[in-house]
């Protein structure tokens, strides 16, 4: 069975969604603080009370991570980058912003306003303790304290130069600004964040084996020392893969991939006369569905085989095609990894191609994928 991420609220026209996988973070998070930190900071305290400050400092802290990516995410909606959501993990938030930054300076600011963020919470959380009178004989006292150190902590180590966090793709952008080429300074950053994924590692397994790492200085922190060395490989490998993606697809336009000259068929034809003998020959088969001459919207392979074939003959064009209002439109000059970035985000398959107001072309998700496995870059699913 399969769980989706739970939509708990938005912030700025931004949803912000609540991973399944978070609630154990969230659940384990706050058993340590309220049988094991808080009971040896505030001894004279009940369980209760350390239960009572262990709920109210995970709820706050991931207040906070969510302010932290809602820092990225205006950015990047000032220079016109939508961000589809805000999602808490396992291993804190995520902004999903759908496409890179188009210069560095951008990235910069963009990468920079997460840590920034951290940073400033950490001031307003010792200035409330401050404020308050910088006891330390009140829950309330650690409570703001913790919180301080640990968005403190949280922007130090957004700040490491092990790409794709924050401080990576500032390094990034400054690699981005020296050379003038995006696709070295994703390289030199990728690489870098391996390297750093690899030091973690090892400094886990050396504190598994019971050395003093100062970063692990147990079993259980080089464990999970070594479990953030093994995702931050991960991304960075990724990274390199989707550069490669990318540098291959920037060879092609639109025009290059499209499929020209479409068959225009009416609406109400149906189906099975559009399907019958003719998508077992060519399973990539897509129409123009015509409604007065205009484009009412395209009928591919896709929607004809979600058509059971004992319906074909009573389901027309119009009501199993994809109607126009819903597709997103291209121009023949766009970069062919542009196109794929923005079916990916919009979980398109067919993107029509317009010139002048008309449409001379449809390109097939499909069609780009050829291309790059064709190239060696993606395993052919045949």
């Amino acid at each position: 069975m399969k769980f989706g991420n739970i939509r708990v609220g938005s912030l700025a026209g931004i949803p912000i969604l609540v991973s399944p996988s978070w609630f154990i973070l969230f659940g384990l998070t706050t058993w340590l603080l309220a049988t094991q930190f808080y009971p040896d900071a505030l001894e004279g305290a009940g369980r209760t009370t350390h239960y009572a400050m262990a709920v109210a400092s995970v709820i706050l802290f991931f207040a906070s991570i969510v302010l932290h990516e809602l820092a990225h995410s205006l950015v990047a909606r000032a220079y016109n980058i939508p961000v589809k959501s805000i999602t808490l993990f396992i291993l804190g938030g995520v902004a999903q912003i759908t496409r890179e930054a188009a210069k560095p300076l951008h990235e910069l600011l963009m990468a920079a306003a997460g840590p920034l963020t951290s940073f400033l919470l950490t001031g307003t959380f010792f200035g409330a303790w401050f404020a308050l009178g910088a006891n330390d004989t009140r829950p309330v006292d650690y409570v703001l304290v913790w919180l301080a150190l640990m968005n403190l902590i949280l922007g130090v180590f957004n700040l490491l130069p092990a790409f794709p966090m924050d401080g990576g793709r500032v390094f990034r952008s400054i690699c981005w600004l020296i050379t003038g080429d995006y696709s070295k300074a994703t390289s030199i950053a990728a690489w870098t964040g391996r390297g750093f994924a690899a030091a973690g590692i090892a400094c886990g397994l050396l504190a598994v084996a019971g050395r003093d790492m100062v970063i692990a200085d147990s079993a259980a922190s080089g464990a999970w020392i070594i479990f953030l060395g093994v995702f931050l490989e991960n991304a960075a490998r990724k990274s390199l893969a989707q550069n490669r993606l990318v540098n291959e697809l920037r060879m092609y336009k639109a025009e290059d991939v499209m499929t020209p000259n479409l068959p225009v068929v009416d609406g109400g034809q149906t189906v099975g006369a559009l399907a019958r003998g003719v998508i077992e020959l060519n399973p990539r088969v897509c129409y123009m569905i015509s409604d007065e001459g205009s484009l009412a919207g395209l009928l591919s392979g896709y929607e004809l085989r979600g058509v059971p074939e004992r319906e074909w003959d009573n389901v027309t064009a119009r009501q199993a095609m994809v109607p126009a209002a819903e597709l997103r439109a291209t121009a023949r000059e766009r970069l062919v990894s542009d196109v794929l970035l923005e079916m990916e985000t919009e979980d398109l398959f067919h993107m029509p191609v317009v010139e002048n107001g008309r449409v001379v072309g449809v390109i097939a998700r499909d069609r780009i994928l050829k291309l790059l496995v064709q190239a060696g870059l993606v395993p052919s699913r045949t």
